[in-house]
């Protein structure tokens, strides 16, 4: 369920590099066209949701669980103090659950999960180390935790998730082995979770997500075997966990997003950010979410608005001054779209990818600006990187 989120997430922030020189208009890509199925699958249109559960109380959500209210209460407190990006108020919350739930894993877990959002939030590495020991210290709570009687539902769901959380960490560096190994312990431990608590709503994320990805990315290749067309299904289940999701629903509205993106459903995936915007104005990944949607519809005053705003939220965001120059770019204002790719990239942080990416996008505006002489030195940089658009550019002003 949560290695589902974060793969969703990675793939919405990695770069577009292309595969070759493109023109004016292609060179600006923007998140519709970033979609994974390239066109094999066609839309779903409208997807009857059925009748959404209700979301259940916290004594039943307890009591699937098999575990005490107040854990519940404490846990969703916690978790509405992340998607409200009060990440030192929720490690509060989260270290007094460790101390007085010590064998329930949802303490570190929900550390872990804290500073792999502060990664999302720019796509780099600098809080590795803190994600690292967090997801150590869930799992040794764990081992102490399934050795006892009690709980097994919560603690399989825990397990899941540090297991997912882990996987993705390990994909984005590149370690597929160890990417693999850990997505297999959490869908074991998701299958384990479904079958002590198949009433927990928080649980159709992880079967909304399969249902719908595996659709797309199977479709997506030539190497994998083709299923079912199940995204209406998998849709459906979004919905059901956007509804009813005792702890994940704000993280469904934005997985739904991504779902519509991929649909080439714009609105419905700004109504999706929207629902969070309102609950969560302060939530940087949703924030930067709504603002390449915007900028897809060609909403760029009000995608600079949202990108505006992030900056004023967190003045050590980083990201959004590329995706910010985008937008500026494609308003023809090339000069201050020039200097916020310059300010990202004068960043130590981004990884070599998202460098490269930017060096091209700047050698692209330098030479848009009459400055090749400036165009080759950026396309250079590029390449550098490993940036093949860039390494095609600077072969073509050769």
């Amino acid at each position: 369920m949560i290695l589902a989120v974060w793969v969703l997430l990675g793939l919405a922030g990695s770069p577009a590099g292309a595969s070759s020189v493109l023109s004016d208009e292609q060179r600006d890509e923007d998140v519709d066209a970033n979609v994974m199925s390239g066109g094999p699958l066609k839309p779903v249109g409208a997807v009857d949701p059925g009748p959404l559960p209700p979301r259940p109380g916290n004594e039943q959500a307890a009591a699937m669980l098999r575990i005490p209210v107040d854990l519940l209460v404490r846990t969703q407190q916690a978790c509405q103090l992340v998607f409200a990006r009060r990440y030192r108020d929720a490690k509060v919350v989260f270290d007094a659950i460790s101390v007085g739930y010590p064998t329930t894993g949802v303490g570190p877990l929900g550390t872990a999960i804290m500073y792999q959002a502060l990664m999302f939030e720019n796509f780099d590495w600098k809080y590795d180390a803190q994600f690292r020991a967090a997801s150590a210290a869930t799992r040794a709570q764990l081992e102490r935790g399934l050795d006892e009687a009690g709980a097994e539902p919560l603690e399989h769901f825990v397990l899941a998730g540090v297991g997912g959380l882990d996987a993705v960490h390990s994909l984005r560096k590149g370690d597929y082995l160890t990417a693999l190994g850990n997505a297999l312990v959490a869908m074991r431990a998701l299958t384990q979770t479904e079958e002590e608590a198949p009433d927990f709503p928080d649980l159709r994320i992880g079967d909304g997500m399969y249902e719908y990805w595996r659709t797309v990315v199977t479709a997506s290749s030539d190497i994998l075997p083709n299923f079912p067309d199940r995204r209406v299904e998998g849709i459906r289940h979004l919905m059901q966990a956007e509804s009813g999701g005792v702890l994940l629903g704000p993280g469904a509205s934005l997985v739904l997003a991504y779902a519509y993106i991929e649909e080439h459903d714009l609105p419905r995936a700004l109504q999706e950010v929207d629902v969070n915007v309102t609950r969560y104005p302060d939530c940087v990944v949703n924030n930067l979410t709504r603002g390449r949607i915007l900028t897809s519809m060609r909403r760029y005053d009000d995608a600079l608005a949202v990108y505006d705003r992030v900056i004023a939220q967190n003045v050590q965001n980083e990201r959004v001054y590329y995706f910010r120059g985008i937008v500026l770019s494609r308003l023809g204002r090339l000069p201050e779209a020039m200097a916020a790719w310059t300010a990202y990239l004068a960043y130590p942080s981004p990884p070599a990818e998202y460098k490269g990416q930017t060096w091209y996008r700047l050698g692209i505006a330098r030479e848009r600006s009459g400055d090749l002489e400036g165009a080759r030195t950026a396309f250079a940089s590029g390449a550098g990187l490993g940036n093949q658009a860039a390494a095609n550019a600077l072969e073509s002003l050769k």
